[in-house]
């Protein structure tokens, strides 16, 4: 009778602590996905910041073609 109770005991032991075994693997691959996100964020974000600069340059030279455009436009009208 000893026997059985110990063997469940240890069952129960061996059980809790394979619980703790994987919800403490789990959390820790929770915690890299997290920053794996956040790392992403990251490299968007330098990614937009970096682009920025050449947006500008665009609309800016565009702008350009725009008003020497409606320049010529009006000088040729009158």
């Amino acid at each position: 009778m000893t026997t059985l109770l110990l063997t469940i005991l240890l069952l129960a032991v061996v059980s809790v602590a394979a619980l703790a075994i994987v919800t403490f693997n789990s959390l820790v691959q929770v915690g890299h996905s997290v920053d794996q996100a956040w790392s992403n964020i990251d490299v968007l974000l330098k990614q937009r910041h970096d682009e920025l600069p050449k947006l500008i340059d665009t609309v800016r030279s565009y702008m350009r073609y725009e008003s020497e455009l409606l320049e010529r436009i009006t000088t040729l009208r009158l």
